[in-house]
């Protein structure tokens, strides 16, 4: 996590908020798999301050620049960062991301994870590709889940980019910034955690990535459970 000028606008004192800013824009590394690893381990230390928050200020790639993805990198790196992701997409609090450039590759794998999606207009949305084809992260089943068969399709066979408008319109992600109106885009999407438990909304999110592959009646159960925590929680403060 890094200190950084936005922390003034983001109100970090009236809202625990744990910025952590991200160079998504190089071949992986150990760094930048730390650097994912350390905005999970900072929101699983804080879960129990109400209305904590993980703002990722991912740093994209720009001016249409392609770089290999994921590098040159084993597959145990490879699994390493999946690890990650997986980790940050489980933390017990949610995840406010912008994007500051195009979401190309890592940019775009660690902007699915959230749970308030930014991206800054003009920009683009894109997994990796090489000569092989696209990357197969787990993205693809992200992606896949989240907003259906058609749009992982275009992104991931067809190989075609989506503009930050076009992102928005299927719901890949939930706003597009215009220029300096980043920090407002930031705390529009905080604002609609400000009362949420961290725990409650970590199991909101496995409910729903569940749902697409869970029948019913093996899902009733987890619903259930998630129903009672959340009466046992209203009879205890009233």
């Amino acid at each position: 996590m890094t200190a950084n000028p936005l922390e003034d606008d983001l109100d970090v004192e009236e809202t625990p908020t744990i910025v952590t800013d991200v160079a998504a824009n190089t071949a992986l590394s150990p760094e930048l798999t730390s650097s994912v690893l350390a905005a999970a381990t900072a929101a699983e230390d804080t879960a129990a301050r109400p209305g904590t928050c993980v703002v990722l200020r991912i740093a994209g790639a720009r001016g249409g620049r392609r770089f290999d993805w994921p590098g040159p990198v084993g597959v145990g790196d490879v699994t390493k960062w999946e690890a990650a992701l997986r980790r940050l997409e489980q933390a017990p609090a949610p995840i406010v991301a912008l994007v500051d450039g195009d979401a190309y590759g890592p940019a775009a794998e660690l902007l699915l994870v959230a749970d308030y999606r930014i991206m800054g207009a003009g920009a683009s949305f894109s997994f990796a590709a090489s000569e092989a084809g696209v990357w197969p992260a787990m993205a693809l089943h992200r992606l896949a889940a989240q907003v259906g068969i058609g749009r992982v399709r275009e992104l991931a066979v067809q190989g075609r980019p989506l503009s930050a408008e076009a992102a928005r319109a299927c719901a890949v992600i939930d706003a597009v910034a215009e220029h300096g109106a980043e920090a407002a885009a930031i705390a529009a999407g905080r604002a609609l955690f400000r009362s949420c438990v961290g725990s409650e909304i970590a199991i909101r999110r496995r409910l729903v990535l569940d749902a697409v592959t869970t029948r019913f009646e093996d899902a009733l159960g987890a619903h259930l459970a998630a129903s009672d925590r959340t009466l046992r929680r209203v009879r205890a403060v009233s």
